[in-house]
């Protein structure tokens, strides 16, 4: 397939990685690295279909996806844009189902007006990924160092953070990653502020067969 992204410069911490090229979103596997992320250009047609619909319309879409699988989006209305966003959904499921080796991997796509997470927190599972397709992209914490066991503490408000742009190809690493018992990224759903734009977003989590 072809890369999603345009060029950008690569950015890297201690904990997280920017990078530039489809490939190197295997440095996720680095047991220094908690974040990974892809800077992707939106698709007008998808940016367009999705802006025009009716701000009222909360969709919430759960689906499990081979790794040629195409979904199927049945709470979507028709309208131009929306075969290329399930031609987006089904590159990025076959590229996460690439990377992670797996057969399948669970997507929920989600149209909301209000954080979903607000709160810091750690997810736990092993990775996920994540793209914000319209609103505020998902923020994570850039000192990874931070104390996870009081995460709503009153400094954390203060923590400086990343923040993800639309489109970006974001994977997180959860508590149950191998060897991240005591890690995890430090991430949150950012704030809607009343009135403004809905937030569409998907997740994808690798999925294996028993």
């Amino acid at each position: 397939m072809e890369p999603l992204i345009a060029a950008t410069t690569t950015t890297e911490s201690p904990t997280w990685r920017r990078v530039t090229q489809l490939a190197d979103l295997a440095e996720v596997y680095d047991p220094t690295v908690q974040v990974c992320a892809l800077p992707c250009e939106m698709d007008p047609d998808v940016s367009q279909y999705l802006a025009g619909l009716e701000s009222t319309a909360m969709i919430q879409a759960i689906e499990t996806l081979s790794a040629a699988g195409r979904p199927r989006l049945t709470a979507l209305p028709a309208g131009p844009g929306r075969d290329a966003l399930i031609d987006d959904l089904s590159r990025l499921s076959e590229v996460f189902c690439d990377l992670m080796e797996c057969p399948a991997v669970g997507l929920r796509l989600a149209r909301v007006d209000h954080a979903m997470c607000p709160g810091w927190h750690i997810d736990r599972v092993g990775i996920r990924l994540i793209c914000t397709y319209q609103g505020p992209g998902t923020q994570w914490v850039e000192d990874q160092d931070v104390d996870r066991r009081d995460l709503h503490h009153a400094r954390m408000g203060d923590a400086a953070f990343i923040q993800a742009a639309p489109g970006e190809v974001v994977l997180l690493k959860g508590a149950l990653w191998p060897g991240n018992e005591a890690l995890g990224v430090v991430h949150r759903s950012p704030g809607i502020a009343p009135g403004a734009d809905t937030r569409t977003l998907v997740t994808l989590d690798p999925l294996w067969h028993d």
